[in-house]
């Protein structure tokens, strides 16, 4: 009897894995089409797709039991705010959970930029922890690239005042993961290290 049950156990949780990949493989085909034409800000101009699997990747990396709503909902991140997808489509292809964490951190794209950054420093305490989960990885990737493939015709002021906003948008959403927000941190002072070392250079 012991074999018999081992073998149903492994079943389930063939079938569990398998669901889970489907759904996540799921959210990257729609992910990939809704940013087909979509290009990074950097000088490599990579697909923009590489963003929200990138910002997924760091949620597995660093909070490996997080659920696989929350994984999905780090790739569609942004199929809102820059695709216009609607809530309701997300809800239809995947369920209520993901496509509510998405609508929570999609900004309103008809406010003017500073009001919108703005509103993310305001709303970021209210978030649910999956909705925080998403928009910290999403600001560990976006520091990350003032280092790796800067946004082309950024100086030094506007890399370092987006790290600054980026750490205070943050701030509320620490507390559901310590492993994003070392992270978080590292590349923080990476960037502003490297700009320091920069102008210490040319003062010689």
């Amino acid at each position: 009897m012991k074999p018999r049950k081992s073998h149903v156990t492994l079943d389930v949780l063939f079938t569990t894995v398998l669901r889970f990949m489907q759904l996540l493989l799921k959210s990257v085909d729609f992910a990939a089409r809704a940013h087909r034409d979509q290009r990074r800000k950097g000088a490599a101009q990579e697909p923009y797709i590489n963003h929200p699997i990138e910002v997924s990747r760091l949620i597995i990396e660093c909070e490996p039991g997080t659920e696989e709503d929350i994984l999905c909902a780090a790739i569609l991140h942004d199929v809102i705010e820059d695709c216009g997808a609607t809530r309701d489509e997300i809800a239809a292809c995947f369920n209520d959970i993901i496509a509510d964490i998405v609508l929570e951190v999609s900004d309103d794209k008809a406010l003017p930029r500073d009001e919108r950054k703005a509103k993310q420093i305001e709303t970021a305490p209210n978030l649910t922890n999956g909705a925080k989960l998403v928009r910290l990885a999403d600001k560990v990737a976006n520091v990350g690239a003032m280092l790796t493939d800067t946004p082309i015709g950024w100086d030094e002021k506007q890399i370092l005042t987006y790290v600054d906003w980026a750490e205070a948008v943050i701030a509320p959403c620490r507390v559901v993961s310590d492993n994003l927000s070392d992270r978080f941190d590292a590349i923080a002072r990476d960037v502003r290290l490297f700009h320091q070392d920069q102008k210490a250079v040319a003062g010689k």
